[in-house]
């Protein structure tokens, strides 16, 4: 193929160029996802317990922005024993979740402190949502948003689970 300044049509070097970078690119996304494929659930759990452990920590010595969702949900303890021990529960779900040992435990703690922060889903509406049920307040948008935390608990536990059968 000659170089033709009129033409559209590529070149020889052209074609040699694109193709060199198209397996340059194939061959970074290859190596790319071996790393996550390595990686990605430990990231992942250390993720979870990051937030666990802080969102938890803040809680026992009251400088939580939680404080007056929890405060409408919870009806069966009264708010200054329950929200302390809410915060501990989650500081330790955040524990668990940095070691292998202790993931089922931190997991399984995790499950119980997620079904119990869907509540204000229903004994709150008016301050979880702006519309019955379709359109979460940021209140309930923050509430809702716990199913992906849970559920990455659920697949971390799931892919360690795996990895100690193989």
């Amino acid at each position: 193929m000659s170089a033709d300044l009129n033409s559209d049509q590529p070149t020889n070097a052209g074609v040699a160029f694109v193709a060199s970078v198209q397996n340059k690119l194939r061959g970074a996304d290859r190596r790319l996802q071996s790393w996550f494929e390595s990686h990605g659930v430990t990231v992942l759990r250390y993720s979870l317990a990051m937030v666990f452990f802080w969102f938890g920590i803040v809680k026992p010595f009251g400088v939580s922005p939680a404080d007056p969702v929890v405060e409408a949900g919870i009806f069966f303890l009264p708010f200054e024993i329950f929200f302390p021990i809410l915060g501990w529960w989650e500081a330790l779900v955040g524990l668990g979740l940095l070691f292998k040992r202790t993931v089922r435990f931190a997991v399984y703690l995790m499950v119980f402190q997620m079904l119990g922060t869907m509540i204000p889903l229903i004994t709150a509406p008016a301050m979880t949502f702006t519309s019955i049920p379709f359109i979460p307040s940021e209140v309930g948008a923050y509430i809702i948003k716990n199913w992906v935390l849970l559920s990455g608990g659920l697949v971390v536990l799931a892919m360690m689970e795996r990895e100690g059968k193989q």
